[in-house]
């Protein structure tokens, strides 16, 4: 199917953008970011995105209120670290917040062919603008 497979390739893409922006934005001037969960600092591109919540549904996939730089051993050894990721999450946000994230991690959302190319668009965008930002900080 055409419409499927050009989906996944856009997604594919704008995860790649949206993870480097996500790396980018938290990382300091030099381009070092901590691991959300543990800590370490590691430059932005040894980095990974976790997901605050397990699943990577359409839903939470580019939801930059959960998604955050992690270090290759707390997001894929350790399995994103949830004890610890949820707690920041919960102690920045509140309860609240988190139960309405868990709630709409289950919601179903599909994204239109338009919809990834305007988020990919932004993104490439936005990358752009940080790496700049850097080199000249």
């Amino acid at each position: 199917m055409v419409v499927k497979n050009n989906i996944s390739a856009l997604k594919k893409r704008v995860w790649k953008e949206f993870s480097e922006y996500i790396r980018l934005k938290n990382s300091d001037k030099d381009g070092y970011v901590q691991c959300y969960t543990c800590g370490k600092k590691f430059f932005w591109k040894e980095m990974q995105c976790g997901h605050g919540l397990g699943g990577r549904g359409n839903a939470i996939l580019f939801d930059t209120e959960i998604v955050r730089p992690q270090c290759k051993q707390c997001n894929v050894f350790k399995g994103g670290n949830y004890d610890i990721f949820h707690s920041k999450l919960i102690e920045e946000n509140g309860l609240e917040w988190f139960k309405d994230k868990l709630r709409q991690k289950h919601s179903i959302r599909k994204f239109s062919p338009k919809e990834l190319e305007e988020m990919l668009e932004y993104y490439k965008n936005e990358v752009k603008k940080l790496k700049n930002d850097k080199m000249q900080g």
